[in-house]
């Protein structure tokens, strides 16, 4: 009879909420991915290689705006900047390298002495292999795509030491939220 009344008590206190008479425990095994948005950069016409021709050039012209032209990039991401981020780039130079150019890193050429100096839209050097923060884009309104525009001006130390040539230089830009 005890028993029954133990059990009865524990079926009333169920039923009242209290869950102290009968246990049971099971693991539990909670996995998950965690990600940040995904950037992707093309040209603005949707190439995935941009391509800036400064044509003919004279030697005076270098390190003059007469020797600049702008570098178009869109940049599309799949989620705003997550808390504490933003979006910032690296160019990553390919052929040509680095060289310092009045005391700046700047994109080196094939053509010995004679560089290319990327600045952003506020004229902040954007320097080869370091991170730099993406003026002017908002990635959290839509549409989701953004340009990105720098100014690649040609660059020498000593301009005197040039000769005519032809040159040519590559890099790569990789954009996320740093």
């Amino acid at each position: 009879m005890k028993k029954h009344y133990q059990w009865g008590m524990c079926l009333l206190a169920g039923l009242l909420g209290w869950e102290g008479c009968v246990r049971a425990d099971i693991p539990i095994t909670i996995t998950a991915t965690i990600i940040e948005p995904v950037c992707s950069v093309t040209g603005t016409d949707g190439d995935s290689q941009v391509k800036v021709d400064f044509g003919n050039v004279q030697l005076q012209d270098i390190n003059t705006t007469q020797a600049q032209q702008p570098l178009r990039m869109q940049v599309s991401c799949d989620g705003a900047a997550p808390a504490g981020k933003v979006l910032k780039m690296l160019v990553n130079p390919a052929a040509g390298g680095v060289m310092t150019v009045g005391g700046v890193e700047v994109l080196g050429t094939s053509m010995t002495g004679l560089g290319i100096r990327l600045t952003d839209t506020a004229g902040t050097v954007v320097s080869p292999g370091y991170w730099t923060a993406v003026t002017g884009v908002d990635t959290t309104v839509k549409p989701d795509r953004s340009e990105v525009l720098l100014q690649a001006m040609l660059v020498s130390e000593t301009t005197s030491d040039l000769t005519a040539d032809t040159f040519s230089a590559s890099a790569s830009v990789v954009m996320t939220y740093v």
